[in-house]
């Protein structure tokens, strides 16, 4: 009897910040790819700022997909603005664009894709994905103190609601398919991550 032939997995490259945003790419892969057809490869090194992250996307862009997830902590710099521009055939990313409006200058969605969490960190994301409201933070923030601050703050409402769970034990008892989807055209960090699995979803206007 012949052997049933194998699929061959697409590899997907994704440098990020830590553990958290595994945790919510690997459950979304338990929603979306069940059987694994896609093979998520993280980068080893975590953490670092978003330079050190889209570094890593850059060296490895021999991957098939190949995204960069990280906050928004500083702005990229003009070295790897340019970079982008070059693998995206774009005009130049001047320094006055914000790093979470830099994809929409990648009308073709090259890689590497890039996913900003906004404001401030993943948290963030995870507030608004489970509709809880964004704790108060210092606004205008004035030196790089407010800033940790305010990202300190995010974690601090996340662990709020979290409590005692694991991240993916969390999303497993109160994070359905049909909420991902719907919250996709919300969340531009989510919509993009998605695309991993070969969702599309189009953006409220």
């Amino acid at each position: 009897m012949a052997k049933k032939k194998r699929c061959k997995k697409i590899v997907v490259y994704i440098a990020r910040e830590g553990d958290r945003e595994e945790h919510l790419l690997n459950y979304l892969q338990e929603i979306f790819d069940p059987e694994k057809n896609i093979q998520l490869k993280y980068s080893q090194e975590k953490g670092g700022n978003s330079n050190a992250i889209l570094d890593r996307a850059l060296k490895n862009a021999y991957y098939p997909k190949v995204y960069a997830w990280f906050d928004e902590d500083d702005q990229l710099d003009d070295e790897h603005r340019i970079e982008l521009a070059k693998r995206w055939n774009t005009d130049t990313l001047t320094a006055d664009i914000m790093d979470k409006d830099l994809q929409h200058y990648n009308k073709k969605m090259r890689y590497p894709i890039v996913v900003v969490s906004n404001p401030y960190s993943v948290e963030s994301v995870l507030i608004r994905l489970f509709d809880k409201n964004l704790p108060e933070l210092i606004n205008p923030v004035k030196n790089q103190k407010d800033f940790e601050e305010n990202k300190k703050r995010m974690k601090s409402s996340v662990k709020g609601f979290i409590c005692n769970m694991s991240d993916i034990e969390y999303y497993r008892q109160n994070l359905t398919k049909e909420q991902i989807l719907k919250k996709a055209t919300e969340i531009e960090e989510l919509r993009l991550l998605l695309t991993i699995f070969g969702i599309q979803i189009y953006k409220n206007k």
